[in-house]
């Protein structure tokens, strides 16, 4: 997943730890920022929000990262659902 690696590279371009970074975003564990940049779990775009003020990046910059994100999780998922079969043209 792209989102993940984005956003551990501005946390670490801004030289926080995972758990400064929690604590500035409202976090008393730096487990929650960790799920986040191992791909466990999605950040819920107000969190993105948050992030981008913690992390000094544009909402736009944040914007594309979660929609490239989000088209390669779809892509990832429609060719496990629908396979692509040798001679077949659609």
């Amino acid at each position: 997943m792209f989102l993940n690696k984005f956003i551990k590279e501005k946390r670490l371009e801004k030289a926080l730890t995972q758990k400064e970074a929690g604590e500035q975003l409202g976090f008393a564990k730096s487990q929650f920022i960790s799920s986040l940049e191992t791909g466990a779990s999605r950040p819920p775009i107000p969190v993105l929000k948050r992030m981008c003020e913690v992390y000094n990046v544009s909402e736009e910059e944040m914007r594309q990262a979660y929609l490239k994100d989000a088209i390669e999780e779809a892509q990832e998922k429609a060719s496990r659902a629908w396979p692509r079969k040798k001679g077949l043209h659609s």
